[in-house]
């Protein structure tokens, strides 16, 4: 069994780096069609067709793919000064749970853009500029999104070990 977990964690630990390699090229595609689209704009007076939507989808899926890496290093916010006072197994109890709390609030949003996704690819929605179809986008944060659970799942997994195990 522990010899199962190391090898989804080692699984995880490499979808979620590219995922974050992924972000990091959104990132730096957003910035670039920004970049052209002013100058285009600016000095050509052509600005450049479709940068809004670019852009916007690409800073959506950039959330939804960097949303596991934050998570697998703990780069969320979190306010901890009651746990603190916590013994050392009670903390690993309570943070498995919250863990196991994120796991199950993330599948439930997992589902609804799924269930999203599948209504505007049966109404064929597009973007407006572009006419691109908008539901390929929804699946990608849905893999996002599932890749996220699966880290707070393990991360339950890895607590409630540590909250059972022996001094």
């Amino acid at each position: 069994m522990v010899q199962l977990l190391k090898k989804l964690d080692n699984l995880l630990n490499k979808l979620s780096s590219l995922q974050l390699l992924i972000s990091n090229a959104l990132l730096i595609f957003m910035m670039l069609i920004i970049s052209f689209d002013v100058i285009g704009r600016n000095f050509f007076n052509k600005p450049l067709a479709g940068t809004f939507e670019m852009t916007e989808l690409s800073s959506a899926l950039l959330v939804f793919f960097a949303l596991a890496m934050t998570h697998r290093y703990k780069e969320h916010i979190s306010i901890d000064f009651a746990v603190a006072k916590l013994p050392a197994k009670a903390k690993h109890l309570l943070d498995g749970i919250i863990e196991l709390v994120i796991f199950i609030t993330v599948v439930i949003m997992a589902n609804q853009v799924l269930a999203n996704a599948i209504r505007i690819m049966e109404r064929k929605t597009t973007t407006s500029d572009l006419g691109w179809p908008i539901y390929p986008f929804y699946y990608v944060a849905t893999f996002g999104l599932a890749i996220f659970a699966l880290v707070a799942l393990a991360s339950a997994i890895q607590y409630f070990a540590l909250a059972v195990k022996k001094s």
